[in-house]
């Protein structure tokens, strides 16, 4: 494939980093970003570039044509997983490998696709969590009243995570929050109703907590032979699992302190 021709080389490590970043941070895997900042660097006209990428930063090295290496590393901060995003940047580099998009045109189609407001508000986000979870409940074989609660009670979870989010606490701590209040809250209203499956409607709401996507990453990226990756993805969704269980044990011992031993 065809490169684009001679150009300044001194701006180009910002669109590649942007796109590492922009693919990390959205939930892509690492190959991914490794690929595309590859990809992009030879369109650009440059032979020697090298990507590392980790789920915490991204390192990029690429040869000038005056010789001298350029190499930087960015820290990858992760937040609302957003593929469409991930999508827009892989677009964005097959236009720059078939279009010959120039350096500071590429940075500005990432800048664009940086500050994209989601295509789905954060509002709707939460209730789609939440029907979600009356599904999951469903499927687990509960029943109507089991899947109406655990609806209301994931979107009280979702409200509460959120809230921590806003001001800016450790991911950590809304997942143990969140499982504690998933598992709870459901055995309060059995105590208190006698009606509905407490282990229906708990495990419907503790299904979004689940690490899916590190799993299936960490899963893939050990395939690969990127065992870095893969044990740093799998690391994380073992300790969230390790939280999720955490916060429905203490949410037990909670019930059994407020209902005195009677679930």
């Amino acid at each position: 494939m065809a490169s684009n021709p001679p150009m300044d080389d001194s701006c180009l490590m910002a669109p590649l980093q942007l796109a590492g970043r922009l693919i990390m941070e959205n939930g892509g895997e690492t190959y991914r970003v490794e690929e595309t900042v590859t990809r992009m660097g030879h369109a650009f006209g440059v032979t020697e570039v090298e990507s590392f990428a980790i789920p915490s930063g991204v390192f990029i090295s690429y040869r000038k044509q005056d010789g001298t290496v350029e190499t930087a590393v960015k820290r990858v901060r992760k937040g609302p997983i957003d593929l469409k995003k991930v999508d827009a940047v892989n677009a964005v580099s097959r236009r720059v490998e078939s279009e010959h998009l120039s350096c500071e045109e590429a940075l500005a189609c990432l800048n664009e696709i940086a500050q994209a407001k989601p295509l789905v508000s954060k509002p709707l986000q939460m209730l789609a969590v939440a029907v979600s979870s009356g599904g999951w409940a469903v499927m687990f074989g509960g029943g109507w009243f089991d899947a109406l609660f655990a609806t209301v009670f994931t979107f009280l979870v979702q409200i509460v995570t959120m809230l921590l989010e806003k001001f800016r606490v450790q991911s950590l701590v809304p997942t143990l929050l969140g499982s504690f209040l998933a598992t709870l809250l459901p055995m309060l209203l059995y105590h208190f109703t006698q009606m509905g499956q407490v282990e229906m409607m708990a495990a419907g709401c503790l299904m979004p907590l689940l690490p899916g996507l590190a799993m299936t990453n960490a899963v893939q990226d050990a395939m690969r032979g990127d065992m870095v990756s893969g044990l740093s993805h799998g690391v994380s969704a073992i300790l969230t699992a390790v939280l999720i269980a955490s916060g429905a044990l203490i949410a037990t011992a909670v019930s059994a302190l407020i209902t005195g031993g009677v679930l």
